[in-house]
């Protein structure tokens, strides 16, 4: 990257990384719909056990993320050497993660069904997961640190590919009454197919060998940056569980609600990490004037995609209610929910500029604090309105008021290191 950043050259870092996330988020929803034509409870178990797998997740995106912010400072100073070490010890990182993450998820998924009032199919379908689970985590790692050093699109094709592919054999797998099961195989064969092909793209640009200082860098911001993810990743259990106890209509819709927002926040998420890349370049060629144009840019990208993307949030919204909501009072339950959702897209689209930033600067000591309080005030607001006659909606507000802080506090932050 140049000193002569714009629009165009940011957009063409985010808008690959943004649309290779939502595809990415994008199989989940896929595996959601289908599975919502086969019956109820099949959907309520897979929305029960997607909860599970974020959680899951969770560690391997936060080692994804401490080390592409590694990476691209590394790449500011024209070290390259070090980004392909950072990236071999990552590798090592997540190997580790991934089989204690196998072992306690093991041990502990006979409590799930009970815990989410859903059928014992979920626990079928979480254990087959598990089996593609180390696949799935080396996609992640390895996705990101190819993003980070500008193989966008290949990326972005390969994801589009797997989209694809998933969708047919998802269908073929119901078509021939495989179900829940079908949806949760072709899930792991697919990861499969990609981890194997992504280790053989990125050999030349790694270099597996554990080197002390390196671990420890990433070790050091993954431990802050695990604690942010946390706090959001349990809180969301936590709405699950509420939302649950409500009735199962609301939970059947809270669980398409969710997709939508995970898709919507993958975006974001994607689109803001094109943002995180071009502030750690920044820190590393320790250029100020190009900090500002970045900033400049990424601020003015940010308040055209924040009036954009609540519309499109919206037109997905009624889109996917009238293909898997067919119950009138499910569809009542989505309207009154519906203006709180949008509403929420557009304040996490516009603070995305603060939290991008933030990561840039690796500042995930702050963020971790943030979403700790933001989480505890959002459990709290929704755990109590959820008890009054606006159920659902009080669920939501929650979800809104967390927003709503973390913007602030995020701001607040952002006015502090970067005066």
């Amino acid at each position: 990257m140049n000193d002569n950043i714009n629009v165009k050259s940011q957009l063409k870092i985010s808008i690959p990384i943004a649309f290779e996330s939502l595809i990415n988020i994008l199989m989940t929803f896929v595996d959601t719909l289908v599975i919502s034509l086969v019956g109820t409870t099949e959907l309520a178990a897979l929305g029960a056990m997607s909860v599970v797998i974020n959680l899951m997740q969770m560690g391997i995106q936060t080692i994804n993320i401490s080390t592409n912010t590694l990476v691209a400072k590394s790449l500011g100073e024209k070290d390259y050497n070090k980004a392909s070490l950072l990236i071999g010890n990552s590798i090592i990182l997540t190997l580790i993660i991934s089989i204690i993450t196998i072992i306690i998820v093991f041990i502990t998924q006979p409590i799930f069904p009970p815990l989410f009032k859903v059928d014992i199919i979920a626990n079928t379908y979480l254990i087959i997961r598990l089996i593609g689970f180390i696949q799935s985590s080396l996609i992640t790692v390895l996705s990101g640190y190819n993003r980070t050093i500008g193989k966008q699109k290949n990326i972005l094709h390969l994801r589009i590919f797997a989209l694809i592919t998933n969708l047919i054999l998802d269908i073929i797998a119901v078509k021939l009454n495989y179900g829940i099961i079908g949806v949760a195989l072709v899930t792991i064969f697919i990861d499969t197919l990609l981890s194997i092909y992504l280790c053989i793209y990125t050999k030349n640009n790694i270099k597996l060998k554990f080197v002390n200082s390196y671990f420890n860098d990433i070790i050091k911001l993954f431990k802050w940056n695990f604690i942010e993810r946390i706090a959001s990743k349990l809180d969301n259990f936590i709405f699950n569980l509420i939302v649950a106890r409500i009735g199962n209509l609301e939970y059947a819709v809270h669980v398409i609600l969710i997709q939508i927002s995970n898709i919507y926040n993958s975006f974001i998420q994607g689109f803001g990490d094109g943002i995180t890349i071009s502030v750690g370049i920044a820190t590393g060629n320790n250029n100020k004037n190009f900090m500002i144009k970045v900033k400049k840019v990424a601020k003015k990208i940010i308040n055209y995609a924040s009036i954009i993307l609540p519309i499109i949030v919206l037109i997905i919204s009624i889109i996917v209610m009238h293909i898997s909501l067919n119950n009138i009072q499910m569809k009542n339950i989505f309207f009154s929910v519906l203006p709180i959702f949008i509403i929420d897209a557009f304040i996490t689209m516009y603070a995305t500029y603060y939290f991008s930033i933030l990561r840039g600067y690796r500042e995930f000591n702050f963020l971790a604090k943030r979403n700790m309080v933001s989480s505890i005030i959002k459990i709290l607001i929704a755990t109590i309105l959820s008890f009054t006659s606006l159920g659902i909606i009080g669920v939501w507000i929650g979800y809104l008021v967390y927003g709503l802080i973390q913007f602030l506090l995020s701001k607040k932050r952002y006015n502090i290191i970067c005066k």
